[in-house]
């Protein structure tokens, strides 16, 4: 996995205040209209509206959005281009980073624009066409612009290294109307004046109150560091915001890093370098009760997380961006850092943390690591929570720039997260050639533009996205409104978390577990076991409505319904019998609604195959089981990419097996390439143990068995030789040869032939990570 549920377990009730159990993720309105926050080079906006999508977008990105580019005059800020932040005003994206030219999309991949218009680190093009407004050009007289909010009567606050915009002194912030033909357009909002001595890397709005946060130390000329509070209307600092950050980490600026406002602008949340607030020994990250107004009295929450105040190995500033779910109940925080530089830590991590929790002493409620690799952005649209940065897994605790959980998931820098579960979706995968990673997301709602069901904007600096051609920027189109069903893993809350009894990012030896149908089953009385979390279809559990949970058309119930403590579960099938209705209690518990026990690991066993029971509900770790909230995959066979699955290339890569050139004809060459999610990388597992691709199997050149055969596409002929079955060592056997799919050499390198050979456990040229459901 390993997404944690951390103690969850048995401090949830401490957590989560009170002791009820959240509401499901699902249930909440999500959040993150128009917001997104970057990492390493911080930005973050909030939009007043909150967005719930209520599916996840398509991985496919509009063929239509701009494509953005560093351009000759950008100098040392565009080091890389990249796009800091987006948001949606007015039928329009409002665009902003370092770089300094954009262009219409290019007829043919990877072709040169025709033109391109010159902007200064901002610009806006209309969402539904992608054409460039021509009239939105503000001047800056340098980058890069880090941050935007969408403002009043269609208007935009943009943040940023700048210090006069349109020949106007309007150091590190201004606001501009973003009205379409009009003369208006790109203009300086008359009236606002607020200015900032350094650089404004996030905001945030709510009515009338603009909050701004960054390394500046001066705002409107009056002494403020790194965070403060403006009249969103005059831009004139507003002296009742009190609140005083310092002692900031070591090595680092004081620095506000990462910014969030919950909608109803009550909470927000900040993270940075600073171990102290407004003379309080609270790290890294805070909650602020705004008073909720411009002129309120602000106040520091009585809420901070141990966990924060260690350092990570590489970065000791690590929080790089904060998303409220829209109803304020939680935030989803994502770091930084590489390792634990000593204690636990949050280093490179998307962690979800409750809003309501008190005291010295908060848990995260989940963690998912990447391994290794930092993350940059964050947005919340409901039951799902959108990560992005240059990391290459996902559900990946105890990796080393590698995967290592048996149910990690390659995303190559953009990935879904159950809001519930912590637990990412593998089959959404759009990928992207990482870079230094995406640094913004922006969910925007159904009607931001005629007919449009809603999406998900991304900024990065890299020029391949879900698999095609797009500098920096991508947009991806909601296809469907109507809810769906959530389903997926039920993780236990039993298993071992590698930063309570050793270092995190180490492999402790236990791996993260979940209910599973024992053996895929479809018989009624069937076992319910725990089992390590692999992301198969023996563990894609769908949570219908009426309480019950279901597997293979089938529904969890305990053993001849019976209710007594230790009643064996089992998956039966459905009578709507109140033994087959789960309820979610205390402490993510799953309580039976027959007997008034709840679902449990017997002996808070961590081995696989161990049938699960009923027993007294008791708040222990063996009965945690948070449902997923998320919606469950689409229907088999499972698509995407044959990655291998414990070497990278030189370049640092996952690389992944493609057809060559995407001939999509017999004999074509079956080679290894950088993973891109491009056309000829999406493979498909089928039932009869044949991987597809463009129609094709995969076979050996001529059907051949002898070690060093070629790997080729043929016609599929149901020939044994095109039969692949995973072995326990994620070898992929050849069934007519009983010989291993290898990479020769352990070569890596992009155009390699792959082949076959003697099969072995431990070389890792021969390990592969077929697509996940």
């Amino acid at each position: 996995m390993r997404s944690r549920l951390i103690t969850l377990l048995v401090t949830c009730a401490t957590v989560l205040g009170g002791g009820t159990a959240p509401a499901l993720a699902g249930s909440a309105v999500a959040g993150g209209g128009g917001h997104q926050l970057a990492g390493r080079s911080p930005a973050g906006v909030r939009s007043p509206a909150a967005v719930q999508l209520p599916d996840v977008p398509s991985a496919t990105p509009v063929s239509w959005t701009p494509n953005v580019y560093a351009g000759s005059s950008c100098g040392t800020a565009c080091n890389p281009s990249t796009i800091y932040s987006t948001v949606v005003v007015n039928g329009e994206v409002v665009v902003a980073g370092a770089f300094t030219q954009v262009c219409t999309p290019a007829p043919a991949s990877f072709a040169q624009c025709p033109t391109t218009a010159a902007v200064t680190h901002i610009f806006a093009f209309n969402l539904q066409t992608g054409a460039i407004d021509p009239n939105f050009t503000p001047v800056l007289d340098q980058g890069p612009v880090m941050a935007l909010a969408a403002g009043p009567n269609n208007t935009v606050y943009a943040g940023g290294k700048f210090t006069t915009v349109n020949g106007t002194s309007s150091p590190g912030i201004a606001q501009l109307s973003v009205t379409p033909g009009q003369p208006t357009d790109g203009q300086l909002v008359p009236g606002f004046s607020g200015q900032a001595n350094g650089v404004v890397s996030n905001l945030a709005v709510s009515g009338n109150a603009l909050y701004a946060g960054g390394t500046f130390s001066t705002v409107d000329g009056s002494t403020q560091h790194a965070i403060a509070r403006l009249n969103a209307t005059t831009g004139a600092l507003d002296s009742s915001f009190h609140i005083t950050l310092g002692t900031p980490t070591q090595g680092a600026t004081l620095q506000v890093q990462a910014m969030s406002l919950t909608p109803d602008g009550h909470t927000l949340a900040i993270g940075g370098s600073f171990q102290t607030v407004s003379g309080q020994a609270i790290s890294r990250l805070a909650l602020i009760n705004t008073g909720g107004a411009l002129g309120a009295t602000a106040t520091v929450d009585n809420w901070s997380a141990p966990i924060l105040t260690n350092n990570c190995f590489k970065q000791h500033n690590y929080v790089n961006a904060i998303d409220f779910s829209p109803d304020g109940s939680f935030f989803v925080a994502v770091t930084t850092g590489y390792k634990t530089a000593g204690g636990p830590a949050i280093c490179d991590t998307a962690t979800r943390f409750e809003t309501g929790a008190t005291g010295s002493n908060v848990q995260p409620t989940w963690v998912n690591y990447t391994g290794g690799d930092s993350l940059h952005s964050v947005v919340v649209t409901g039951s799902v929570v959108y990560v992005g940065g240059h990391n290459r897994w996902t559900n990946n605790e105890c990796g080393n720039n590698r995967d290592c959980e048996a149910n990690a998931a390659l995303v190559n820098g953009i990935e879904a997260i159950d809001a519930n579960t912590g637990l990412s979706l593998p089959w959404w995968h759009p990928g992207t050639a990482r870079g230094v990673g995406v640094q913004s997301l922006t969910a925007f709602p159904a009607g931001a533009y005629p007919g449009s069901d809603g999406g998900l904007l991304l900024g990065t600096d890299v020029n391949i996205i879900g698999g095609a051609s797009h500098s920096e920027l991508a947009m991806f189109p909601l296809t469907s409104t109507t809810p769906q069903t959530p389903g997926g893993p039920i993780p236990s809350g039993m298993f071992s978390d590698g930063r309570l009894g050793g270092s995190e990012g180490v492999n402790t030896g236990t791996p993260a577990m979940c209910a599973d149908d024992a053996h895929n089953g479809s018989a009624p009385g069937t076992k319910v076991q725990l089992s390590t979390c692999v992301n198969d279809a023996e563990q894609n559990w769908l949570v219908a409505s009426g309480g019950a949970v279901q597997i293979n058309g089938l529904c969890l119930d305990t053993s001849g319904g019976g209710t007594a403590p230790g009643t064996k579960v089992v998956v039966n099938t459905c009578t709507g019998a109140t033994s087959q209705v789960w309820t979610p209690g205390a402490g993510y518990s799953l309580v039976n609604q027959a007997s008034g026990l709840c679902l449990d690991d017997p002996g808070a066993s961590t081995t696989s195959g161990i049938q699960l029971d009923i027993a007294a509900c008791s708040g222990a770790s063996s009965q945690a089981w948070p449902l997923p909230a998320a919606q469950a995959p689409p229907p088999p066979p499972p698509a995407g990419t044959v990655s291998m699955k414990s070497l990278i290339q030189a370049s640092t890569q996952v690389p992944c097996m493609q057809d060559h050139l995407n001939k999509a004809k017999p004999g074509a060459i079956v080679e290894i390439f950088t993973c891109f999610e491009e056309v000829q990388q999406i493979w498909t597992v089928q039932s009869d143990q044949t991987i597809r691709i463009n129609g094709l199997c995969l076979d050996t050149q001529g059907g051949g068995t002898a070690s060093g055969t070629p790997i080729i596409l043929n016609t599929c002929n149901g020939g044994a030789s095109q039969q692949w079955k995973p072995g326990s060592t994620y070898t992929l056997v050849q069934q007519a040869s009983n010989l291993c799919l290898t990479d020769p050499g352990s070569n890596t390198a992009n155009g390699t032939q792959l082949q076959i050979s003697a099969c072995s456990s431990s070389a890792t040229n021969l390990k592969w990570r077929l697509p996940a459901v």
